[in-house]
């Protein structure tokens, strides 16, 4: 089995994240750069992104404004690379501690738009009673609190933010621990300077939300790891020789 389709499963647009400078071109034109046929928008879903945004806006308008992100990136790609919705949701009183959903459609954010003011118990609970899944994200970097292995369906084992430090062979390790888990990988990615380095493999290209949630229950990918290119932007974000 040749698994050779890359699927960037953790990307953030300029329009919903406020920590990223990447538009609907930049993302568009540099996956397709390196090679990708497919990428999951997961912009930031949580109280402080309307706060930085539009705060005085009603549950409705804010979901809305989420949703804009994902739908930018789509009209630009066009038929030229797949677009599919997630995010990445955080909840109160966690610190940092980030969740990633896979599988929802616009629907099923307009009409919970509340869920990030809840706790991941009712949310993996909502997530799943729908069939859509519910991994952890970046799960040991400072500050995280690990979800227990009932809630989440697996972690984000290799995060390939290159300045953060998001200890990955902790999170390789962890996993051990829960054979049940199914392991990801994303780039994280925020800003041009940062080359696509992680994602999965497949042997087809995925086209659809339930394409990817049926490639993620079977197994049937591997995880993009390019240490390589991570350490390589890294200097170059914080300017060191390369």
């Amino acid at each position: 089995m040749a698994y050779k389709y890359k699927t960037e499963m953790h990307c953030h647009s300029k329009y919903v994240s406020s920590c990223s400078d990447v538009g609907a071109k930049e993302i568009v034109e540099q996956y397709l750069e390196f090679g990708y046929s497919t990428v999951v928008i997961t912009d930031h879903l949580h109280e402080g992104t309307f706060q930085y945004w539009i705060p005085e806006a009603s549950l409705e308008e804010r979901i809305e404004f989420f949703l804009d992100g994902y739908r930018k990136v789509k009209e630009y790609a066009g038929d030229r690379l797949n677009v599919l919705l997630g995010c990445e949701i955080r909840f109160p009183n966690t610190g940092g501690t980030d969740f990633l959903v896979y599988g929802a459609d616009e629907a099923f954010f307009q009409n919970n738009p509340d869920m990030y003011r809840h706790e991941r118990y009712w949310m993996g609970a909502l997530v799943h009673n729908n069939n859509y899944m519910f991994f952890q994200a970046h799960p040991f970097r400072f500050g995280m609190m690990l979800a227990e292995d009932y809630v989440v369906d697996g972690i984000e084992v290799f995060n390939g933010h290159p300045t953060q430090k998001s200890h990955n062979r902790m999170a390789q390790e962890w996993m051990q621990e829960y054979p049940h888990f199914i392991g990801i990988s994303g780039s994280d990615h925020h800003e041009v300077a940062h080359h696509p380095d992680a994602g999965i493999l497949t042997e087809e290209p995925i086209t659809s939300n339930a394409q990817l949630l049926e490639v993620l229950r079977s197994g049937a990918f591997q995880c993009i790891q390019d240490t390589d290119t991570q350490e390589s932007c890294r200097k170059q974000i914080l300017g060191e020789q390369v």
